[in-house]
């Protein structure tokens, strides 16, 4: 049986994968309108009421926005970090105007299943702790996503380092955040080792994996520190050679990718 990826949206603006198996409609992260989500699982041949889990990383409002709507048009398991339930359940509370029981919670240290999806969480180092990103198994595939930390070390290489399909951040180019408008506490923030990974450190850190993902998707691209130019070019300069990549836009889907 394959495995069905897409991406609905991928940026500083909001975040949101769409993964399909055959026995679970997932979603990891929900920081979008849900008429995108909607718009975009109907080109993949999903209704919005077939949504069986909502896998969260972290309470970041481009994470989490569209979650509490959503919750009023599906009834998924939503899976969060023990340390933020009550955050969580107070943030859909405020958007669905009512409480949502169907939270359940993993840690940093234990991967759990849902379905017929293994679901292994990886502490990255981001300014809303904690954060994890995910690595999904399922039906001998490999899936990671891999956005929001601001360094990573040999934990996150290994963890991910034999994934089929990669989400990697790729979120800004030094240069361009340099000259743009953001306040410099801003600046320091984004790239600081609590922030997000540069487009250098994206190549260095997919130069180190075990072995290039079938599918590399360059995502999380900041809309004012960064380009798909820029971001592609620094791919292109390793010397290694070109890596393939596809870049994951903000305001667009992803075509669906099918690992089989």
């Amino acid at each position: 049986m394959s495995v069905r990826f897409m991406s609905i949206a991928s940026g500083s603006k909001g975040n949101c994968y769409y993964v399909e198996s055959e026995h679970s409609r997932m979603l990891v992260d929900c920081g979008i309108g849900i008429r995108r989500v909607q718009a975009a699982l109907a080109e993949a041949g999903v209704q919005l009421a077939e949504i069986d889990a909502v896998v969260v990383s972290h309470t970041h409002s481009d994470h989490i926005s569209g979650l509490g709507v959503l919750l009023k048009h599906a009834s998924p398991v939503v899976y969060c970090h023990e340390q933020v339930r009550h955050e969580l359940a107070r943030s859909i509370r405020l958007k669905r105007g009512c409480d949502y029981d169907n939270i359940q919670t993993y840690d940093s240290e234990h991967g759990f299943p849902h379905r017929d999806i293994d679901i292994l969480p990886c502490a990255v180092s981001h300014d809303a702790d904690p954060t994890c990103m995910f690595k999904l198994f399922c039906n001998g595939h490999r899936m990671g996503i891999l956005t929001d930390l601001g360094t990573y070390g040999s934990q996150q290489v290994a963890v991910f380092g034999d994934c089929e399909l990669l989400v990697l951040e790729s979120n800004h180019c030094p240069e361009i955040l340099r000259g743009n408008m953001y306040p410099e506490y801003l600046k320091s923030r984004i790239r600081g080792n609590h922030g997000h990974l540069s487009n250098q450190q994206a190549v260095e850190l997919s130069t180190g994996l075990a072995s290039m993902p079938q599918h590399l998707l360059l995502g999380h691209l900041s809309e004012n520190s960064n380009t798909p130019r820029a971001a592609s070019e620094a791919f292109s300069r390793v010397e290694v050679g070109n890596i393939p990549h596809t870049i994951l836009a903000q305001h667009e889907h992803s075509r669906v990718l099918e690992l089989s």
